[in-house]
Formats: structure tokens, sequence, C-alpha cells
């Protein structure tokens, strides 16, 4: 996901995505903090898996963090996999709703089935964190983006939140490194 210049969000694949087909255990594609469970196991998996990456991106939007984490695939695979991540009531951070926590528990359901999403994007829409929100108004651009980036170098040292977990993480740095060195 990536913000517009007017802050709507966009979904980007950066030519990873693949055509959905039935027999797809092989195609794994993707960030291992991001992928569902069937899709880490190699499991022929359903679009459930595009509503488990949402809860995961939510979950880090009310914490900071990822619900699953490790310095490997296979570390974060075996996260995944242990434990249920389940945000309690006395866990939600001030300024959200118990109905967002119950949102993000029921995306980020390890078994498909139990997932929000398997049987649709209308299930989504209903749940009732969402369910009063004004979708054809997002969709026409008639609500303000609560976020609108500004218009300079997105790669400035000044935009680069120092208190990002993911700073301690050698890929991340190298790829920061990467992007501060000179085109040839």
């Amino acid at each position: 996901m990536v913000i517009d210049d007017d802050g709507y969000v966009r979904i980007t694949d950066f030519g990873i995505a693949r055509i959905w087909r039935p027999e797809n255990a092989q195609d794994t594609s993707g960030t291992p903090g991001y992928m569902a469970p069937e899709v880490m196991c190699r499991q022929n998996h359903t679009t459930a898996v595009d509503y488990f990456a949402v809860g995961v991106m939510a979950y880090e939007c009310m914490y900071g963090r990822r619900p699953y984490v490790g310095k490997s695939r296979k570390e974060i695979r075996d996260h995944i996999l242990s434990k249920q991540v389940q945000i309690k009531k006395g866990e939600v951070p001030r300024g959200w709703s118990i109905e967002a926590a119950d949102f993000i528990n029921k995306m980020i359901q390890r078994k498909p089935t139990n997932r929000l999403g398997n049987n649709g994007s209308l299930e989504v829409k209903s749940h009732p964190w969402l369910r009063d929100f004004p979708w054809q108004d997002l969709y026409d651009k008639r609500i303000r983006a609560p976020f609108i980036p500004p218009m300079e170098d997105n790669f400035d040292q000044k935009n680069i939140n120092e208190e990002w977990k993911d700073l301690d993480d050698p890929e991340f740095k190298e790829n920061v490194q990467n992007l501060r060195r000179p085109s040839v």
C-alpha cells in the first residue's frame, strides 16, 4: 500500500502479484510478516490471505509493530504457527475502539475459514467498525484524506522516523543506504 499525492491509499504489487488459480500452493510471493499461515505453509489459498495482510497492517497501525516477528522467514512462520495473536479489551490503546480491535482480531485469524473476509469484501464492509463508513464518498474522493504527504523528497533523512522498529533490521539499513547512494 502506498499513499498518493492527495493522501489516498493505493494498492500496488511492485511486480510480484500473481493471477489467482485454485492450485496455488507454490505461489508464496510477498513479505513474510504479512503472509497468511496457509501461504507460509505452501497450501492452496484464496483471497482470504489478502485480508490477513490487511489485518496485520491494521495491527501495525494500532501498535506500531507487527503481530508476528522474527529475524528470518522461518522464525516468522514459527511465530505465526505457534500462537494466535488476540487483542484483549484491556490492551486496546487510547483512541482506538473495541470494534477496531475486534476487526483486527477477526482479520488475523490463522484459520482462513475463521477469518473475516473469507466470504468476500461485503463481509469486511459489514463489520461494526466499518459498517457506517461512507464508501461511495471515499471512492468519489469527497472525503479529505487525514494525512497529505508533503510535496518533497520522501527519502529525505528528516522523513525517517527514528522510532521505527525496523531500524535494527540489517536488511532495512542496507536498503536505506542504497537509497542514499548516488546513482551512476
